[in-house]
């Protein structure tokens, strides 16, 4: 299974193509509508999802509400406020601290210092929100579920986060926060040991870190690391790979055991600030000043969808990479088969 979007924060659209997906899932859309709404919510958010509406279209490999196996396209029209790249992205001539601008700048060899943030901006993930929620729709199918809880905001405990004392006090700049995920229902055997890259953990960890500000993925406990030996390994309870804890998030050696999938996202506070930021430019090398724009003043509440969406890409793919993927049916069959056989 794979997943390519194309297009800019500032275009006219954005499209992506989900592709290897299974014939036969009947569309949900509730569920898809639902996610796509939960990518907008949250206090913290920024204005400028009071101008975009997050309309996905699915215009292609669906056919009576059903996946017909052909590649899944998406279409995003972007608000006609901000159908400016045409036109060529406005340059501000200073990067922003934190963000893509002069990375981008330095390895395309851009003449326009704001360019490369158009393929860095948050917008994208509504794509892949869509994306994820079709993954949704087949990993019911086999009785997964994903689900994300806020844990910290600002350094402090998501409960004890004054959200209204935080909208007040936004001229001390943005904030991060830690998130988790959890994959439930997941059988063991996904994932492999052969290659480095075919390791589930390695995937998902990457499928997570590509999230906007995310900086660290910790599968498992997050106190793994101070633990002795004794004490960090879940040990067995049953024949059936049953385990007293699971501590290290529901894989070993890059390979399911039945657990419970757990993995922890840390979020560098948003680069763009609510006011000007010192910068220097790397064409002049003048000092200048970075000018505020419309960004989330935190975005941990509404990242929780983006992250499930890409937990549930990357379970939808294991499952297809094991069990076939040409039609739900048969791979229903092959996993009850699987089931049977290990019991």
């Amino acid at each position: 299974m794979q997943f390519v979007s194309a297009g800019e924060s500032h275009g006219s659209e954005l499209v992506a193509v989900l592709s290897g997906f299974p014939a036969g899932v009947r569309f949900d859309s509730v569920l898809f509508e639902e996610d796509l709404k939960r990518r907008r919510s949250g206090l913290g958010r920024s204005e400028r999802l009071d101008v975009e509406k997050d309309d996905v279209r699915v215009v292609s490999g669906v056919a009576g509400r059903v996946t017909t196996g052909a590649p899944i396209a998406f279409l995003l029209k972007n608000a006609a406020e901000s159908r400016f790249f045409e036109n060529g992205v406005v340059d501000k001539g200073f990067p922003r601290p934190g963000h893509a601008d002069y990375s981008s700048f330095r390895k395309f060899g851009y003449d326009n210092i704001s360019l490369g943030a158009e393929r860095s901006s948050a917008r994208e993930t509504a794509l892949r929100v869509a994306a994820g929620a079709l993954c949704r729709m087949f990993l019911a199918e086999m009785n997964v579920t994903v689900t994300s809880e806020v844990l910290e905001i600002g350094g402090v405990p998501y409960s004890s986060f004054d959200a209204e004392k935080a909208l007040a006090d936004k001229m001390n700049g943005t904030y991060g926060g830690v998130l988790k995920v959890v994959l439930s229902g997941i059988p063991a055997g996904l994932g492999s040991n052969v290659q480095w890259s075919d390791h589930l953990d390695s995937r998902l960890a990457a499928a997570l870190i590509s999230i906007p500000s995310v900086k660290g993925v910790y599968f498992g406990c997050t106190e793994l690391h101070r633990m002795r030996g004794t004490h960090a390994a879940d040990a067995f309870c049953g024949r059936n790979g049953e385990r007293a804890t699971n501590r290290c998030g529901g894989i070993e050696g890059g390979i399911s055991n039945g657990q419970p999938l757990v993995a922890t996202l840390y979020f560098k506070p948003i680069p763009t600030q609510p006011f000007e930021v010192d910068s220097v430019s790397p064409v002049s090398g003048k000092a200048g000043k970075c000018l505020p724009g419309m960004n989330d003043l935190w975005c941990i509440e509404r990242a929780g969808v983006i992250a499930e969406s890409m937990a549930a890409l990357i379970a939808a793919d294991a499952f297809c990479e094991k069990f076939g993927s040409d039609s739900l049916s048969d791979i229903r069959s092959a996993y009850a088969a699987y089931l049977e056989n290990r019991k």
